[in-house]
């Protein structure tokens, strides 16, 4: 009878060991990548660069920085607001605005976006990228993930929501434009949280708890 009052006792620091060992593992929170919403078209925000080949003009050629206020700066024109525009539109408005100095102006526009992967990667950093890159790919101009990385829950943060993506899965069967960039991503690649720390803590709670058991049981 006492034997047995005391295995009931001695589940009470077991029970205890496997809430702390849940609290320990537990995951972060963010939006399932099942729910994010891929864009068709590349929008263009400040830091990313823009590429012009104006034929003909290879003065006016060349990269532009998109500044803090949306615009790209250019001879004859100055300051032309681009932020929230496509690729396409971008020409659509410079070949509107130079055809006041030039007859049939023909330009090539490119974007290049800015987007920014920190945390347990080997070269950590602000990219510009063409847009046609995926999550995937950036990480691989990024020199690929180190040693200690937590495959299972990196971060994309896009709009102000943050995105769970689990790196395995991903590479097996995640729709590829679930994972296209857009200027402004941020990938962040977090650390095997307390690895070390977490198997040492879960060694000690457990011979702690087997001792209080032992000592219950005798």
């Amino acid at each position: 009878m006492g034997r047995s009052g005391a295995c009931g006792a001695g589940a009470l620091p077991v029970a205890l060991a496997t809430l702390v060992l849940a609290g320990c593992g537990g995951s972060r929170a963010g939006v399932p990548l099942e729910q994010l919403q891929s864009g068709a078209v590349t929008i263009v925000r400040a830091g990313d660069v823009i590429e012009i080949e104006f034929w003909g003009q290879p003065e006016l050629s060349g990269e532009r920085i998109v500044d803090d206020d949306g615009r790209i700066h250019l001879p004859l024109l100055r300051g032309v607001e681009v932020s929230g525009l496509s690729a396409e539109q971008i020409r659509e408005r410079l070949t509107g605005l130079y055809r006041e100095y030039y007859t049939d102006p023909l330009i090539v526009v490119n974007v290049r976006l800015g987007v920014s992967v920190t945390g347990s990667v080997r070269t950590p950093g602000r990219y510009t990228v063409d847009p046609a890159l995926n999550l995937l790919d950036l990480l691989g101009e990024a020199g690929g993930l180190s040693n200690d990385a937590d495959r299972d829950e990196i971060e994309l943060n896009r709009g102000g929501q943050r995105y769970i993506v689990d790196l395995d899965a991903a590479l097996l069967g995640t729709e590829p434009e679930k994972l296209r960039l857009q200027s402004g991503d941020w990938i962040y690649v977090p650390r095997r949280f307390w690895t070390l720390q977490r198997t040492a803590t879960y060694a000690t709670i457990t011979v702690l708890a087997l001792q209080v058991i032992d000592l219950l049981v005798d």
